[in-house]
């Protein structure tokens, strides 16, 4: 009789996780159906769908090790997953990757994770995403990596603002359809390692407890609930203390799930990001799982583009990437299709997609080509045609950006898909 039990307990333990696989693979085959799932493909008639999937030229390793960690978060519903999108314009204005945050964080009821890196681009007078508002006082000047100077202390925004003035503060509230997965209960606050003020947070509930860790390059702040707004001040505490220099701040919660950290400079190339020295520093503190590279758009807008050179300069972001999180997996995205001055389609499209096929194959990246989804050279035209990109055929629309994340979604969750398949099946 215990001998039967124990065979009926080593059955399950092996039958459950098949159970399981099956059940979640009829979950995702149920969704495809409905007009609302994350899993539907846009209806875009110019969209090449036979091209909307992920590359993989060489080792799988670690692609397989983040499929894997999917297994946790989507199938046993535990763990959380770090995925952070870096880029120019397209990533800054948080629209393309706001859709992919949402996607990941509503395709299993109850996974929710959190909203993750932010920036306060107004502090830069910059175009700010609309989903979240940041609110400041003092005087404050701003660097980005665009610059050739005074860019010693930049990290994962590729921004940083700098006061002199010895009290100011930040407010930062939410706003959208991204509110519900906005909360959080521990915040990092990203700043110089040098010569730095006090940070602080406050709240307007006398109950709520906070305690706070002064760490190199940033302060962590706990609270004891969740919040939806952040309150913090900065404050001259030493008279050698010259000056406060901000350079972002990362949300984060206990809660399993996703959490899809966006990063981006209006402008920004391959070379702009090699000028952030504490890039891979403040990378590491995001813990990523998978990271997205969107950059290339304004490589490619270069009149001396050079393959040979924007080969070179992804390897080392690479390299940065893998000193921050050695077990991450990278998934670079093509470039999407572009004109030069609004004349002529951008030839340097497919030498960027040669580029980033030539990355998978020697340091096992997965690419997602971004370029021939859209239908390839010269396909901006019918994109802005559809109301899917502005009239200057470089940047995209609100409708066209959602376009870009369901895409890339399906994508990667089909080759989920195919992890799933070859792994559990009985």
């Amino acid at each position: 009789m215990e001998h039967t039990s124990r065979r009926q307990t080593n059955l399950l333990q092996t039958v459950l996780p098949i159970i399981w696989c099956i059940a979640f693979l009829v979950l995702l085959v149920l969704q495809t159906i409905g007009q609302s799932n994350p899993l539907v493909l846009p209806s875009i008639a110019l969209v090449d769908a036979s091209a909307n999937e992920l590359i993989l030229k060489g080792d799988r390793t670690s692609w397989e090790r983040y499929c894997a960690k999917m297994d946790k978060v989507l199938i046993d519903g535990t763990g959380q997953i770090n995925i952070v999108q870096v880029g120019g314009s397209h990533i800054q204005a948080d629209m393309w990757s706001a859709e992919l945050r949402e996607r990941f964080q509503t395709a299993v009821p109850g996974m929710r994770g959190g909203r993750g890196f932010i920036y306060p681009y107004t502090m830069s007078k910059t175009n700010n995403p609309y989903w979240y508002k940041p609110e400041y006082t003092g005087r404050w000047t701003s660097v980005k990596n665009l610059q050739r100077e005074g860019t010693e202390e930049l990290g994962l925004a590729g921004y940083a603002v700098t006061t002199t003035d010895p009290s100011t503060s930040l407010d930062i509230s939410f706003r959208g359809d991204v509110y519900p997965a906005s909360t959080f209960n521990r915040v990092k606050v990203l700043h110089g390692k040098a010569n730095q003020f006090r940070v602080s947070a406050w709240t307007s509930d006398t109950t709520t407890q906070m305690e706070t860790s002064e760490m190199e390059g940033y302060t962590e702040i706990q609270f004891d609930r969740y919040m939806d707004t952040l309150h913090l001040r900065f404050d001259r505490t030493d008279s050698t203390q010259q000056q406060f220099t901000l350079k972002g701040i990362i949300l984060e919660s206990d809660d399993p799930g996703f959490f899809y950290h966006a990063t981006g400079v209006n402008g920004a190339s391959t070379t702009s990001w090699l000028r952030c020295p504490e890039f891979s520093n403040e990378l590491a503190l995001v813990k990523p799982d998978l990271v997205v590279f969107s950059i290339g758009i304004n490589d490619a807008h270069d009149p001396d583009f050079s393959a040979d050179r924007y080969l070179k300069n992804y390897e080392q972001l690479i390299s940065e990437v893998l000193d921050a999180a050695p077990n991450a997996a990278i998934l670079l995205t093509t470039n999407t299709d572009s004109y030069m001055a609004r004349k002529y389609p951008n030839k340097n499209g497919a030498a960027v997609r040669d580029v980033m096929l030539e990355l998978s194959r020697k340091h096992g990246c997965v690419v997602w080509d971004t370029w021939n989804v859209m239908g390839g050279k010269g396909s901006i035209a019918q994109w802005s045609d559809a109301g899917l990109a502005k009239a200057d055929r470089i940047h995209f629309t609100r409708a066209g950006y959602v376009a870009l994340g369901d895409l890339l979604f399906s994508s990667i969750m089909e080759a989920y898909g195919d992890h799933i398949r070859s792994t559990y099946r009985p």
